[in-house]
């Protein structure tokens, strides 16, 4: 209809008409294009939304699996100074069974909880930058090189604790019927082979302060991406 109005006005010269017709048509194109634009806006904010409640979830998770191995962590750390302690003092403990247990503890250590499935699969393709804000883009980096470089810790922590060396399998026998529960881990020891496994304990003792310090820390930051996390869903 805007069409045969001006096909009609060009030729009467009739100016005014055709630019009041060609400005309807200029902005009936911008509208289109702006409800278009709010459309997809409006569009990328509801999957945004929808990422951050996963994220929300995911690492509300993390932390407070972070908080239990923390916890497990220290009494891993605790258990293997009480053996070294025992070792240096050279007299066994009057609580056998206790000891027993302390070293079922000692023998293991507590790795950081892994980070979250989602934000693995995101690192490598660059699929942060989907998201809208930058303090939230940096603290998911800042908690990946965190749990990058507690995986590292620990696999280095489990060599030491996994090496049949310094006298340790000799000294100290596991339970055939072996559970995680600490009082089942471990069958019997020989207090006069308990020398030669002081290696092996200062060893892997070297590894457990860095992996208790490191959990700390990944939970210092799932904590900060959870904050960036409720910001960004303002």
């Amino acid at each position: 209809m805007i069409l045969q109005r001006l096909a009609t006005s060009i030729p009467k010269q009739d100016w005014f008409t055709v630019a009041v017709e060609t400005l309807i048509v200029v902005f009936g194109v911008f509208i289109g294009l702006q409800v278009n634009n709010w459309n997809t806006a409006s569009q990328e904010r509801a999957r945004e939304g929808i990422v951050l409640e996963q994220r929300a979830s995911e690492f509300t998770m993390a932390v407070e699996e972070g908080k239990r191995a923390q916890v497990e962590a220290e009494a891993s750390l605790a258990a293997t100074r009480d053996v070294l302690k025992a070792i240096w003092e050279g007299e066994e403990p009057d609580d056998s069974g206790a000891f027993l247990k302390t070293l079922g503890i000692a023998g293991g250590f507590e790795p950081a909880p892994a980070e979250p499935v989602t934000l693995v699969e995101l690192m490598p393709g660059g699929g942060l930058s989907d998201l809208s804000s930058p303090d939230l883009r940096t603290a998911l980096i800042r908690y990946h090189e965190t749990a990058l470089y507690q995986r590292e810790l620990s696999s280095l922590t489990l060599q030491r604790v996994s090496a049949p060396h310094d006298g340790f399998h000799d000294a100290i026998h596991v339970n055939p019927d072996f559970s995680p529960e600490p009082e089942n881990r471990l069958e019997r020891y020989d207090w006069a082979l308990m020398a030669g496994t002081r290696q092996q304990f200062q060893t892997i003792m070297y590894g457990k302060p860095g992996l208790s310090y490191g959990i700390a820390e990944q939970i210092v930051r799932g904590q900060a991406v959870l904050e960036e996390i409720e910001k960004a869903r303002e």
